[in-house]
């Protein structure tokens, strides 16, 4: 269950959710101490999310910092819970440093947004790869047939913002997102930069 810390003079919520892990009033301490640090450093915080998990070998630690038109994320792990904790708030501290005064600039900005549909794909099934060889031809071809095609499981309605493409590196930046589609500010072309595996940015030009 999520523990929450209503701090009196910041106006904002903190979030502990423990998965795997009993969240006891020693880490709960320790992670508002380590947050009111960052607190210093950062304005207009709607809500913290802290998820401690600790599995065999590895504890992490993620945080989801809400401001008003953005949110930072940032993960850490290691073999100590604790270490993870200090590992993520200060990944959060050096992003929210190094981009604190773009960010005020885009708060302060009248940012325009169209809605976009999205349609969420199912997933092939796992248990289409590990058909028995010995099921008759028919029943694996009835099989296949049923499996070969995704299905549209739900629909979401996103907005779509105008963005100059420095900030729409930014975004990426402080979060953990795989991608964002936006319209550019510059040339008003609807666009979509992805994280690329060697963590490189890509960008593509949709119109």
């Amino acid at each position: 269950m999520p523990k929450t810390n209503k701090f009196a003079n910041e106006g904002y919520t903190i979030y502990i959710v423990g998965k795997h892990i009993e969240v006891t009033d020693a880490i709960r301490n320790y992670v508002w101490e380590k947050l009111s640090r960052v607190e210093r450093i950062a304005e207009h915080i709607i809500d913290v999310t802290v998820t401690l998990d600790a599995q065999k070998l590895e504890k992490s630690c993620s945080i989801l910092m809400n401001f008003i038109r953005f949110h930072i994320k940032v993960q850490a792990s290691t073999d100590n819970l604790y270490a993870a904790i200090d590992k993520a708030v200060d990944k959060l501290t050096k992003l929210i440093r190094r981009f604190k005064t773009k960010l005020q600039s885009y708060r302060n900005k009248d940012i325009s947004t169209v809605d976009i549909h999205v349609n969420v794909i199912q997933a092939l099934k796992d248990d289409l790869k590990v058909i028995n060889d010995e099921i008759e031809a028919e029943s694996a071809r009835l099989e296949e047939e049923r499996y070969k095609l995704h299905q549209v499981v739900a629909k979401e309605t996103m907005p779509m913002k105008t963005l100059t493409q420095d900030e729409a590196i930014m975004k990426m930046e402080i979060t953990d997102d795989p991608f964002l589609i936006f319209r550019s500010e510059e040339d008003q072309k609807i666009k979509v930069i992805y994280r690329r595996e060697d963590r490189n940015y890509g960008l593509v030009q949709i119109q």
